[in-house]
């Protein structure tokens, strides 16, 4: 179900002066019901045409591999338009919501800004490992990644940022369309908590430089942002376990 500037949403979302997110719709993870928000300038995939439905197909099946759920996928309108009729090869700015599957129907951690901490810190030393050899700044290790990487392949960047109930990572990723154009991705995620269920949320741009990070994940923020707005009525439930232990494996998204 999507809505357009929802009644029950602050105005402020549907303003067009802060570039905010105007389309919701409710995505269920166990017996929760999320209100996803479509980032600005972005359409979602629509499953009841044939392009769209072959893309959502292959990136559930890959997101399936690692663990996690397709909650929605999103491109940018005029990319997906023209994508659609064969004008361009690949989708290149875009998102995704992902969940872990194995924690759908899992209760929410007693404290999730610290269950968030606490994975942020795993990502961070997750990304120490992968990164070990390479330029101690982010800027240069970005450099050096995309230099490195070939088609197909992803590499994970480390933790670019960190908020309270939020953990920005960054991976760069080297993808091929059929017809043989490649082309280096960006992606910024967010990991957090909403209602209770651990959510994953993507943001993809090409890589131009250096500051692509940087400026894609200040674009991500507000998304963020608009997110947890949507969702902040609803209070968790308590929990009798954390599931932080399951994170390591859904990193893996990021180096597969």
């Amino acid at each position: 179900m999507e809505h357009t500037c929802r009644p029950d949403l602050p105005l402020s979302f549907c303003s067009p002066l802060l570039s905010l997110p105007c389309h919701a719709k409710e995505a269920r993870v166990g017996e929760a019901s999320l209100t996803l928000m479509t980032p600005a300038g972005q359409c979602e995939l629509d499953p009841g045409k044939p392009g769209d439905a072959r893309m959502l197909e292959i990136t559930e099946r890959a997101v399936s591999g690692v663990g996690n759920q397709m909650l929605g996928f999103y491109a940018d309108c005029k990319q997906l338009a023209d994508w659609r009729t064969g004008k361009r090869p690949l989708l290149e700015d875009f998102a995704q919501y992902q969940t872990l599957a194995a924690a759908a129907n899992s209760p929410a951690p007693p404290a999730p800004d610290e269950a968030i901490k606490q994975l942020c810190s795993q990502q961070r030393q997750e990304g120490e490992k992968l990164m070990t050899g390479l330029a101690p700044t982010m800027k240069a290790r970005v450099e050096e990644a995309v230099r490195g990487v070939t088609v197909n392949q992803t590499r994970f960047l480390g933790v670019v940022g960190e908020e309270p109930g939020v953990c920005y990572s960054a991976m760069a990723q080297r993808i091929k369309a059929e017809t043989g154009k490649d082309v280096t991705l960006i992606a910024v995620f967010a990991t957090t908590y909403i209602k209770g269920k651990i959510v994953f949320y993507y943001l993809y741009s090409p890589y131009r430089s250096a500051q692509t990070v940087t400026a894609l994940q200040a674009k991500h923020k507000i998304n963020v942002a608009a997110l947890l707005e949507a969702n902040k009525k609803t209070a968790q439930a308590p929990a009798e376990r954390q599931p932080a232990q399951l994170f390591s494996r859904r990193l893996a998204i990021g180096t597969k």
